[in-house]
C-alpha cells in the first residue's frame, strides 16, 4: 500500500494513539464489545502509518513495550536512559522525533509536546 507523505507530527499522533489503543485493549476482554471497537480503531490507526514505522512498532509492542516515549529532563521515557545533547537538540523543534539508542522506542520531546494533538 502506498501512503501519502506524512509529516512527523501526524505520525507521532497515529503512534501515540495506537500505543494508547493498545494498552486499552489488553484491558478488556478481546470477545467484548469494547474489545471489537478497540480492534476496529487500531486497525484504521495502522492503515494510516508507513509500513516501516509500523513494523518497528510491532516489534517493540511484541516486546510489550510502547514505541513512544517522551523525554523528560534530557532522559528516554522508555527506557530511562539520559540522551546525548545533540539528540535532544534534533528532537526540540515541534514535530521531530528520534529513535532513542538504547531501547529503540520513538521519541519526542517534552519541550514540543505542547504543539502535539491529544489522544483520541
Amino acid at each position: 500500500m502506498i501512503h501519502p507523505p506524512m509529516y512527523s507530527a501526524e505520525v507521532l499522533s497515529q503512534l501515540r494513539s495506537l500505543n494508547w489503543l493498545t494498552e486499552e485493549f489488553r484491558r478488556v476482554p478481546a470477545d467484548s464489545a469494547e474489545g471489537w471497537h478497540l480492534r476496529t480503531q487500531m486497525r484504521a490507526v495502522r492503515a494510516r502509518l508507513p509500513n516501516a514505522i509500523l513494523t518497528h512498532h510491532d516489534r517493540l509492542a511484541a516486546e510489550g513495550r510502547v514505541s513512544a516515549a517522551q523525554v523528560g529532563d534530557g532522559n528516554c521515557g522508555g527506557c530511562g536512559l539520559k540522551l546525548p545533547k545533540t539528540l535532544r537538540a534534533e528532537l526540540a523543534p515541534a514535530g521531530c522525533f528520534g529513535i532513542c539508542p538504547h531501547c529503540g522506542v520513538f521519541l519526542w520531546s517534552a519541550e514540543s509536546s505542547a504543539a502535539r494533538p491529544a489522544h483520541r
